[in-house]
């Protein structure tokens, strides 16, 4: 307890270091992606207006604190096992978060291979599936709200939707037909 009489929260230093370990790695991930996220730097423009500069300092300041604070896992441990759990202590409660993220991900990749509305529907089903609510009722809830948000989305707001490659293996005319809707 603190001197206000609240508990503080310690992270073992091996959390720490897993947490570390983890910003570099991602830093690593990014800085590998960077050629093929920015353009290069025009012939006739100085060095410190490269599109480049920004992300690489972001970076920077992702990855090299992550590294020093990764360096903690090479200390060892007499008891290598727990000492894993104390460092993976460090994500024990993001799990779920990252499993949504992953959700997330697949939704996007899945949008343009089957659409939008049929990708919808997986997504918001895979998370209901996800949270434990898995009745009838929430099928039908999340088929209501991606009809309603299509219907928003094409029919009121006018927004167009890039026909999906799955219809393409429907005849011409049913593939053409609802494409733009699914």
């Amino acid at each position: 307890m603190d001197e206000q009489g609240q508990d503080q929260e310690f992270q073992p230093s091996e959390a720490t270091a897993m947490i570390g370990l983890a910003c570099f790695a991602i830093a690593v991930v990014l800085a590998v992606l960077l050629p093929f996220a920015t353009h290069v730097q025009p012939a006739d423009k100085a060095w410190f207006l490269s599109p480049r500069n920004i992300p690489i300092l972001g970076i920077a300041m992702i990855g090299l604190p992550g590294l020093v604070l990764s360096l903690r896992l090479l200390r060892g441990s007499a008891d290598p096992p727990a000492m894993l759990g104390r460092a993976f202590s460090a994500f024990g409660d993001l799990l779920p978060a990252f499993g949504y993220t992953a959700l997330f991900c697949l939704y996007m990749a899945a949008i343009p291979l089957l659409g939008f509305a049929i990708s919808t529907l997986l997504f918001g089903q895979a998370c209901l599936w996800a949270s434990g609510l898995r009745g009838r009722r929430w099928m039908v809830w999340n088929l209501a709200f991606t009809v309603v948000i299509v219907v928003l989305l094409r029919g009121v707001m006018g927004l167009w939707f890039p026909h999906a490659s799955i219809f393409t293996w429907l005849p011409g005319g049913i593939g053409n037909l609802i494409g733009p809707y699914l």
